[in-house]
């Protein structure tokens, strides 16, 4: 018997500010070649094995709790898992029943958190209504008006709404000034407006810095007087080369010893990485993703290519997102830098190994499993095994860079 392997994606939920306050597990199996997914109950308790026992959560969620899809049965058989490490989604599909709502009230009084997924409002749900903590509203199934609705009619039951499936941040807005307090969807990593909009002075001046640092004639002898130029920056990468993420015996203390140090190729990715983390009016999560892109990218690329070669796949993971952090088209902001062929065409056209990989990670971060095409992976000799495992090194290494950024 085939042994199954689940592949488990993270979707961030936020919160008002746009801080991470949990994370949606999303998951299936590796079984590529059936058109079905598999059976509910058994990919559930996959997930929870594989998430609570094989591997420490927290290297997927950190220390936020997770959002799982409960079955009927596992609704009536819950695992025994600490209660405060995940949220019950109950969903919408099940049959409402008075054993039903008995379990949601046994689970409610033992402490569990009770959330009702992709909820469309019926009498019948008025007694989980009761017990639930959260309802997620599907936004892209209702226009305006709906939404409104739905929330009018909730409004007598103790709930936190939760607005998913959030494409665009003027959702978002709309969303949170009817009082949704929980966010969910990919509206992070998209400019908040592309047309009309000028670059800010102080954008400006971080684009501009990005571009010199992408030069491919750039030297290193340059890039200690290009980076000097921001004392934040000197000191932010200072920071960094001494941090855990780096395994130096020595205190690194000029901005000279830590360029020498890391290299041309690292200190151009490593620079370009803490200039955007720099942009204050931006979330710490959209940093975090760009990370957590760049290095799936570039560990996707060693399965076929060596280390010095993987690092354009690096920087085509991190610059993928540049027009979420400058509300500018993608197209008009790699206009503007000296970046090589290979990696424009793969960032815009999605052209050569460069571009299949970065559609890969881009559909795996977001669950969009049936978008990867997995004949030309394995030409790549990637398989299922190595995208999952490289999207974990990824959130790990993510995680641990980003406290080390967001506080330097």
């Amino acid at each position: 018997m085939t042994e199954q392997h689940i592949l488990l994606a993270r979707q961030p939920i936020f919160d008002e500010s746009i801080k991470v306050a949990a994370y949606e597990l999303l998951f299936r199996s590796d079984n590529t070649n059936q058109a079905n997914i598999f059976d509910g109950d058994s990919a559930t308790s996959q997930v929870f094995l594989n998430a609570f026992n094989e591997m420490d959560i927290s290297d997927v969620v950190q220390n936020h709790p997770a959002y799982i899809n409960f079955t009927r049965n596992l609704i009536l058989n819950p695992p025994p898992f600490d209660k405060n490490r995940f949220v019950i989604e109950v969903l919408e599909t099940l049959e409402v029943d008075d054993e039903l709502n008995r379990n949601l009230k046994s689970l409610k009084e033992a402490g569990y958190t009770i959330a009702l997924d992709d909820f469309v409002y019926d009498s019948k749900w008025d007694t989980a209504l009761h017990i639930a903590d959260i309802v997620k509203i599907d936004v892209l199934a209702f226009d305006e008006a709906e939404i409104k609705r739905h929330v009018e009619l909730l409004k007598p039951f103790n709930v936190t709404l939760l607005a998913e499936k959030v494409e665009t941040h003027e959702m978002f807005h709309f969303c949170k000034s009817l009082g949704f307090k929980l966010f969910q969807g990919y509206f992070l990593s998209k400019p908040e407006q592309v047309k009309g909009r000028k670059v800010p002075a102080s954008k400006l001046v971080v684009l501009n810095l990005l571009a010199q640092l992408q030069n491919p004639d750039v030297e290193l002898s340059n890039i200690s007087g290009i980076i000097a130029k921001d004392p934040v920056l000197s000191v932010k990468l200072i920071k960094l080369v001494n941090s855990a993420a780096f395994s130096g015996r020595r205190e690194i203390t000029s901005l000279q010893h830590a360029v020498s140090m890391l290299g041309l190729r690292q200190v151009k990715s490593w620079a370009t990485l803490l200039s955007l983390s720099n942009m204050a009016d931006k979330p710490n999560a959209l940093s975090v993703l760009a990370m957590t892109r760049a290095k799936m990218c570039q560990l996707l690329a060693e399965c076929f290519t060596n280390s010095a070669s993987s690092d354009p796949y690096f920087t085509t993971g991190l610059l993928s997102n540049l027009d979420a952090f400058f509300d500018v088209e993608l197209q008009e902001i790699i206009a503007s830098m000296p970046l090589s062929q290979v990696v424009v065409d793969g960032l815009m056209n999605g052209a050569g190994p460069i571009g299949q990989v970065l559609q890969t990670v881009v559909a795996y971060e977001q669950a969009n499993w049936q978008a990867i095409n997995w004949e030309a992976l394995k030409q790549l000799n990637i398989g299922t095994r190595e995208l999952e495992s490289s999207y974990r090194e990824s959130i790990r290494w993510a995680s641990q860079l980003g406290a080390v950024v967001g506080n330097a």
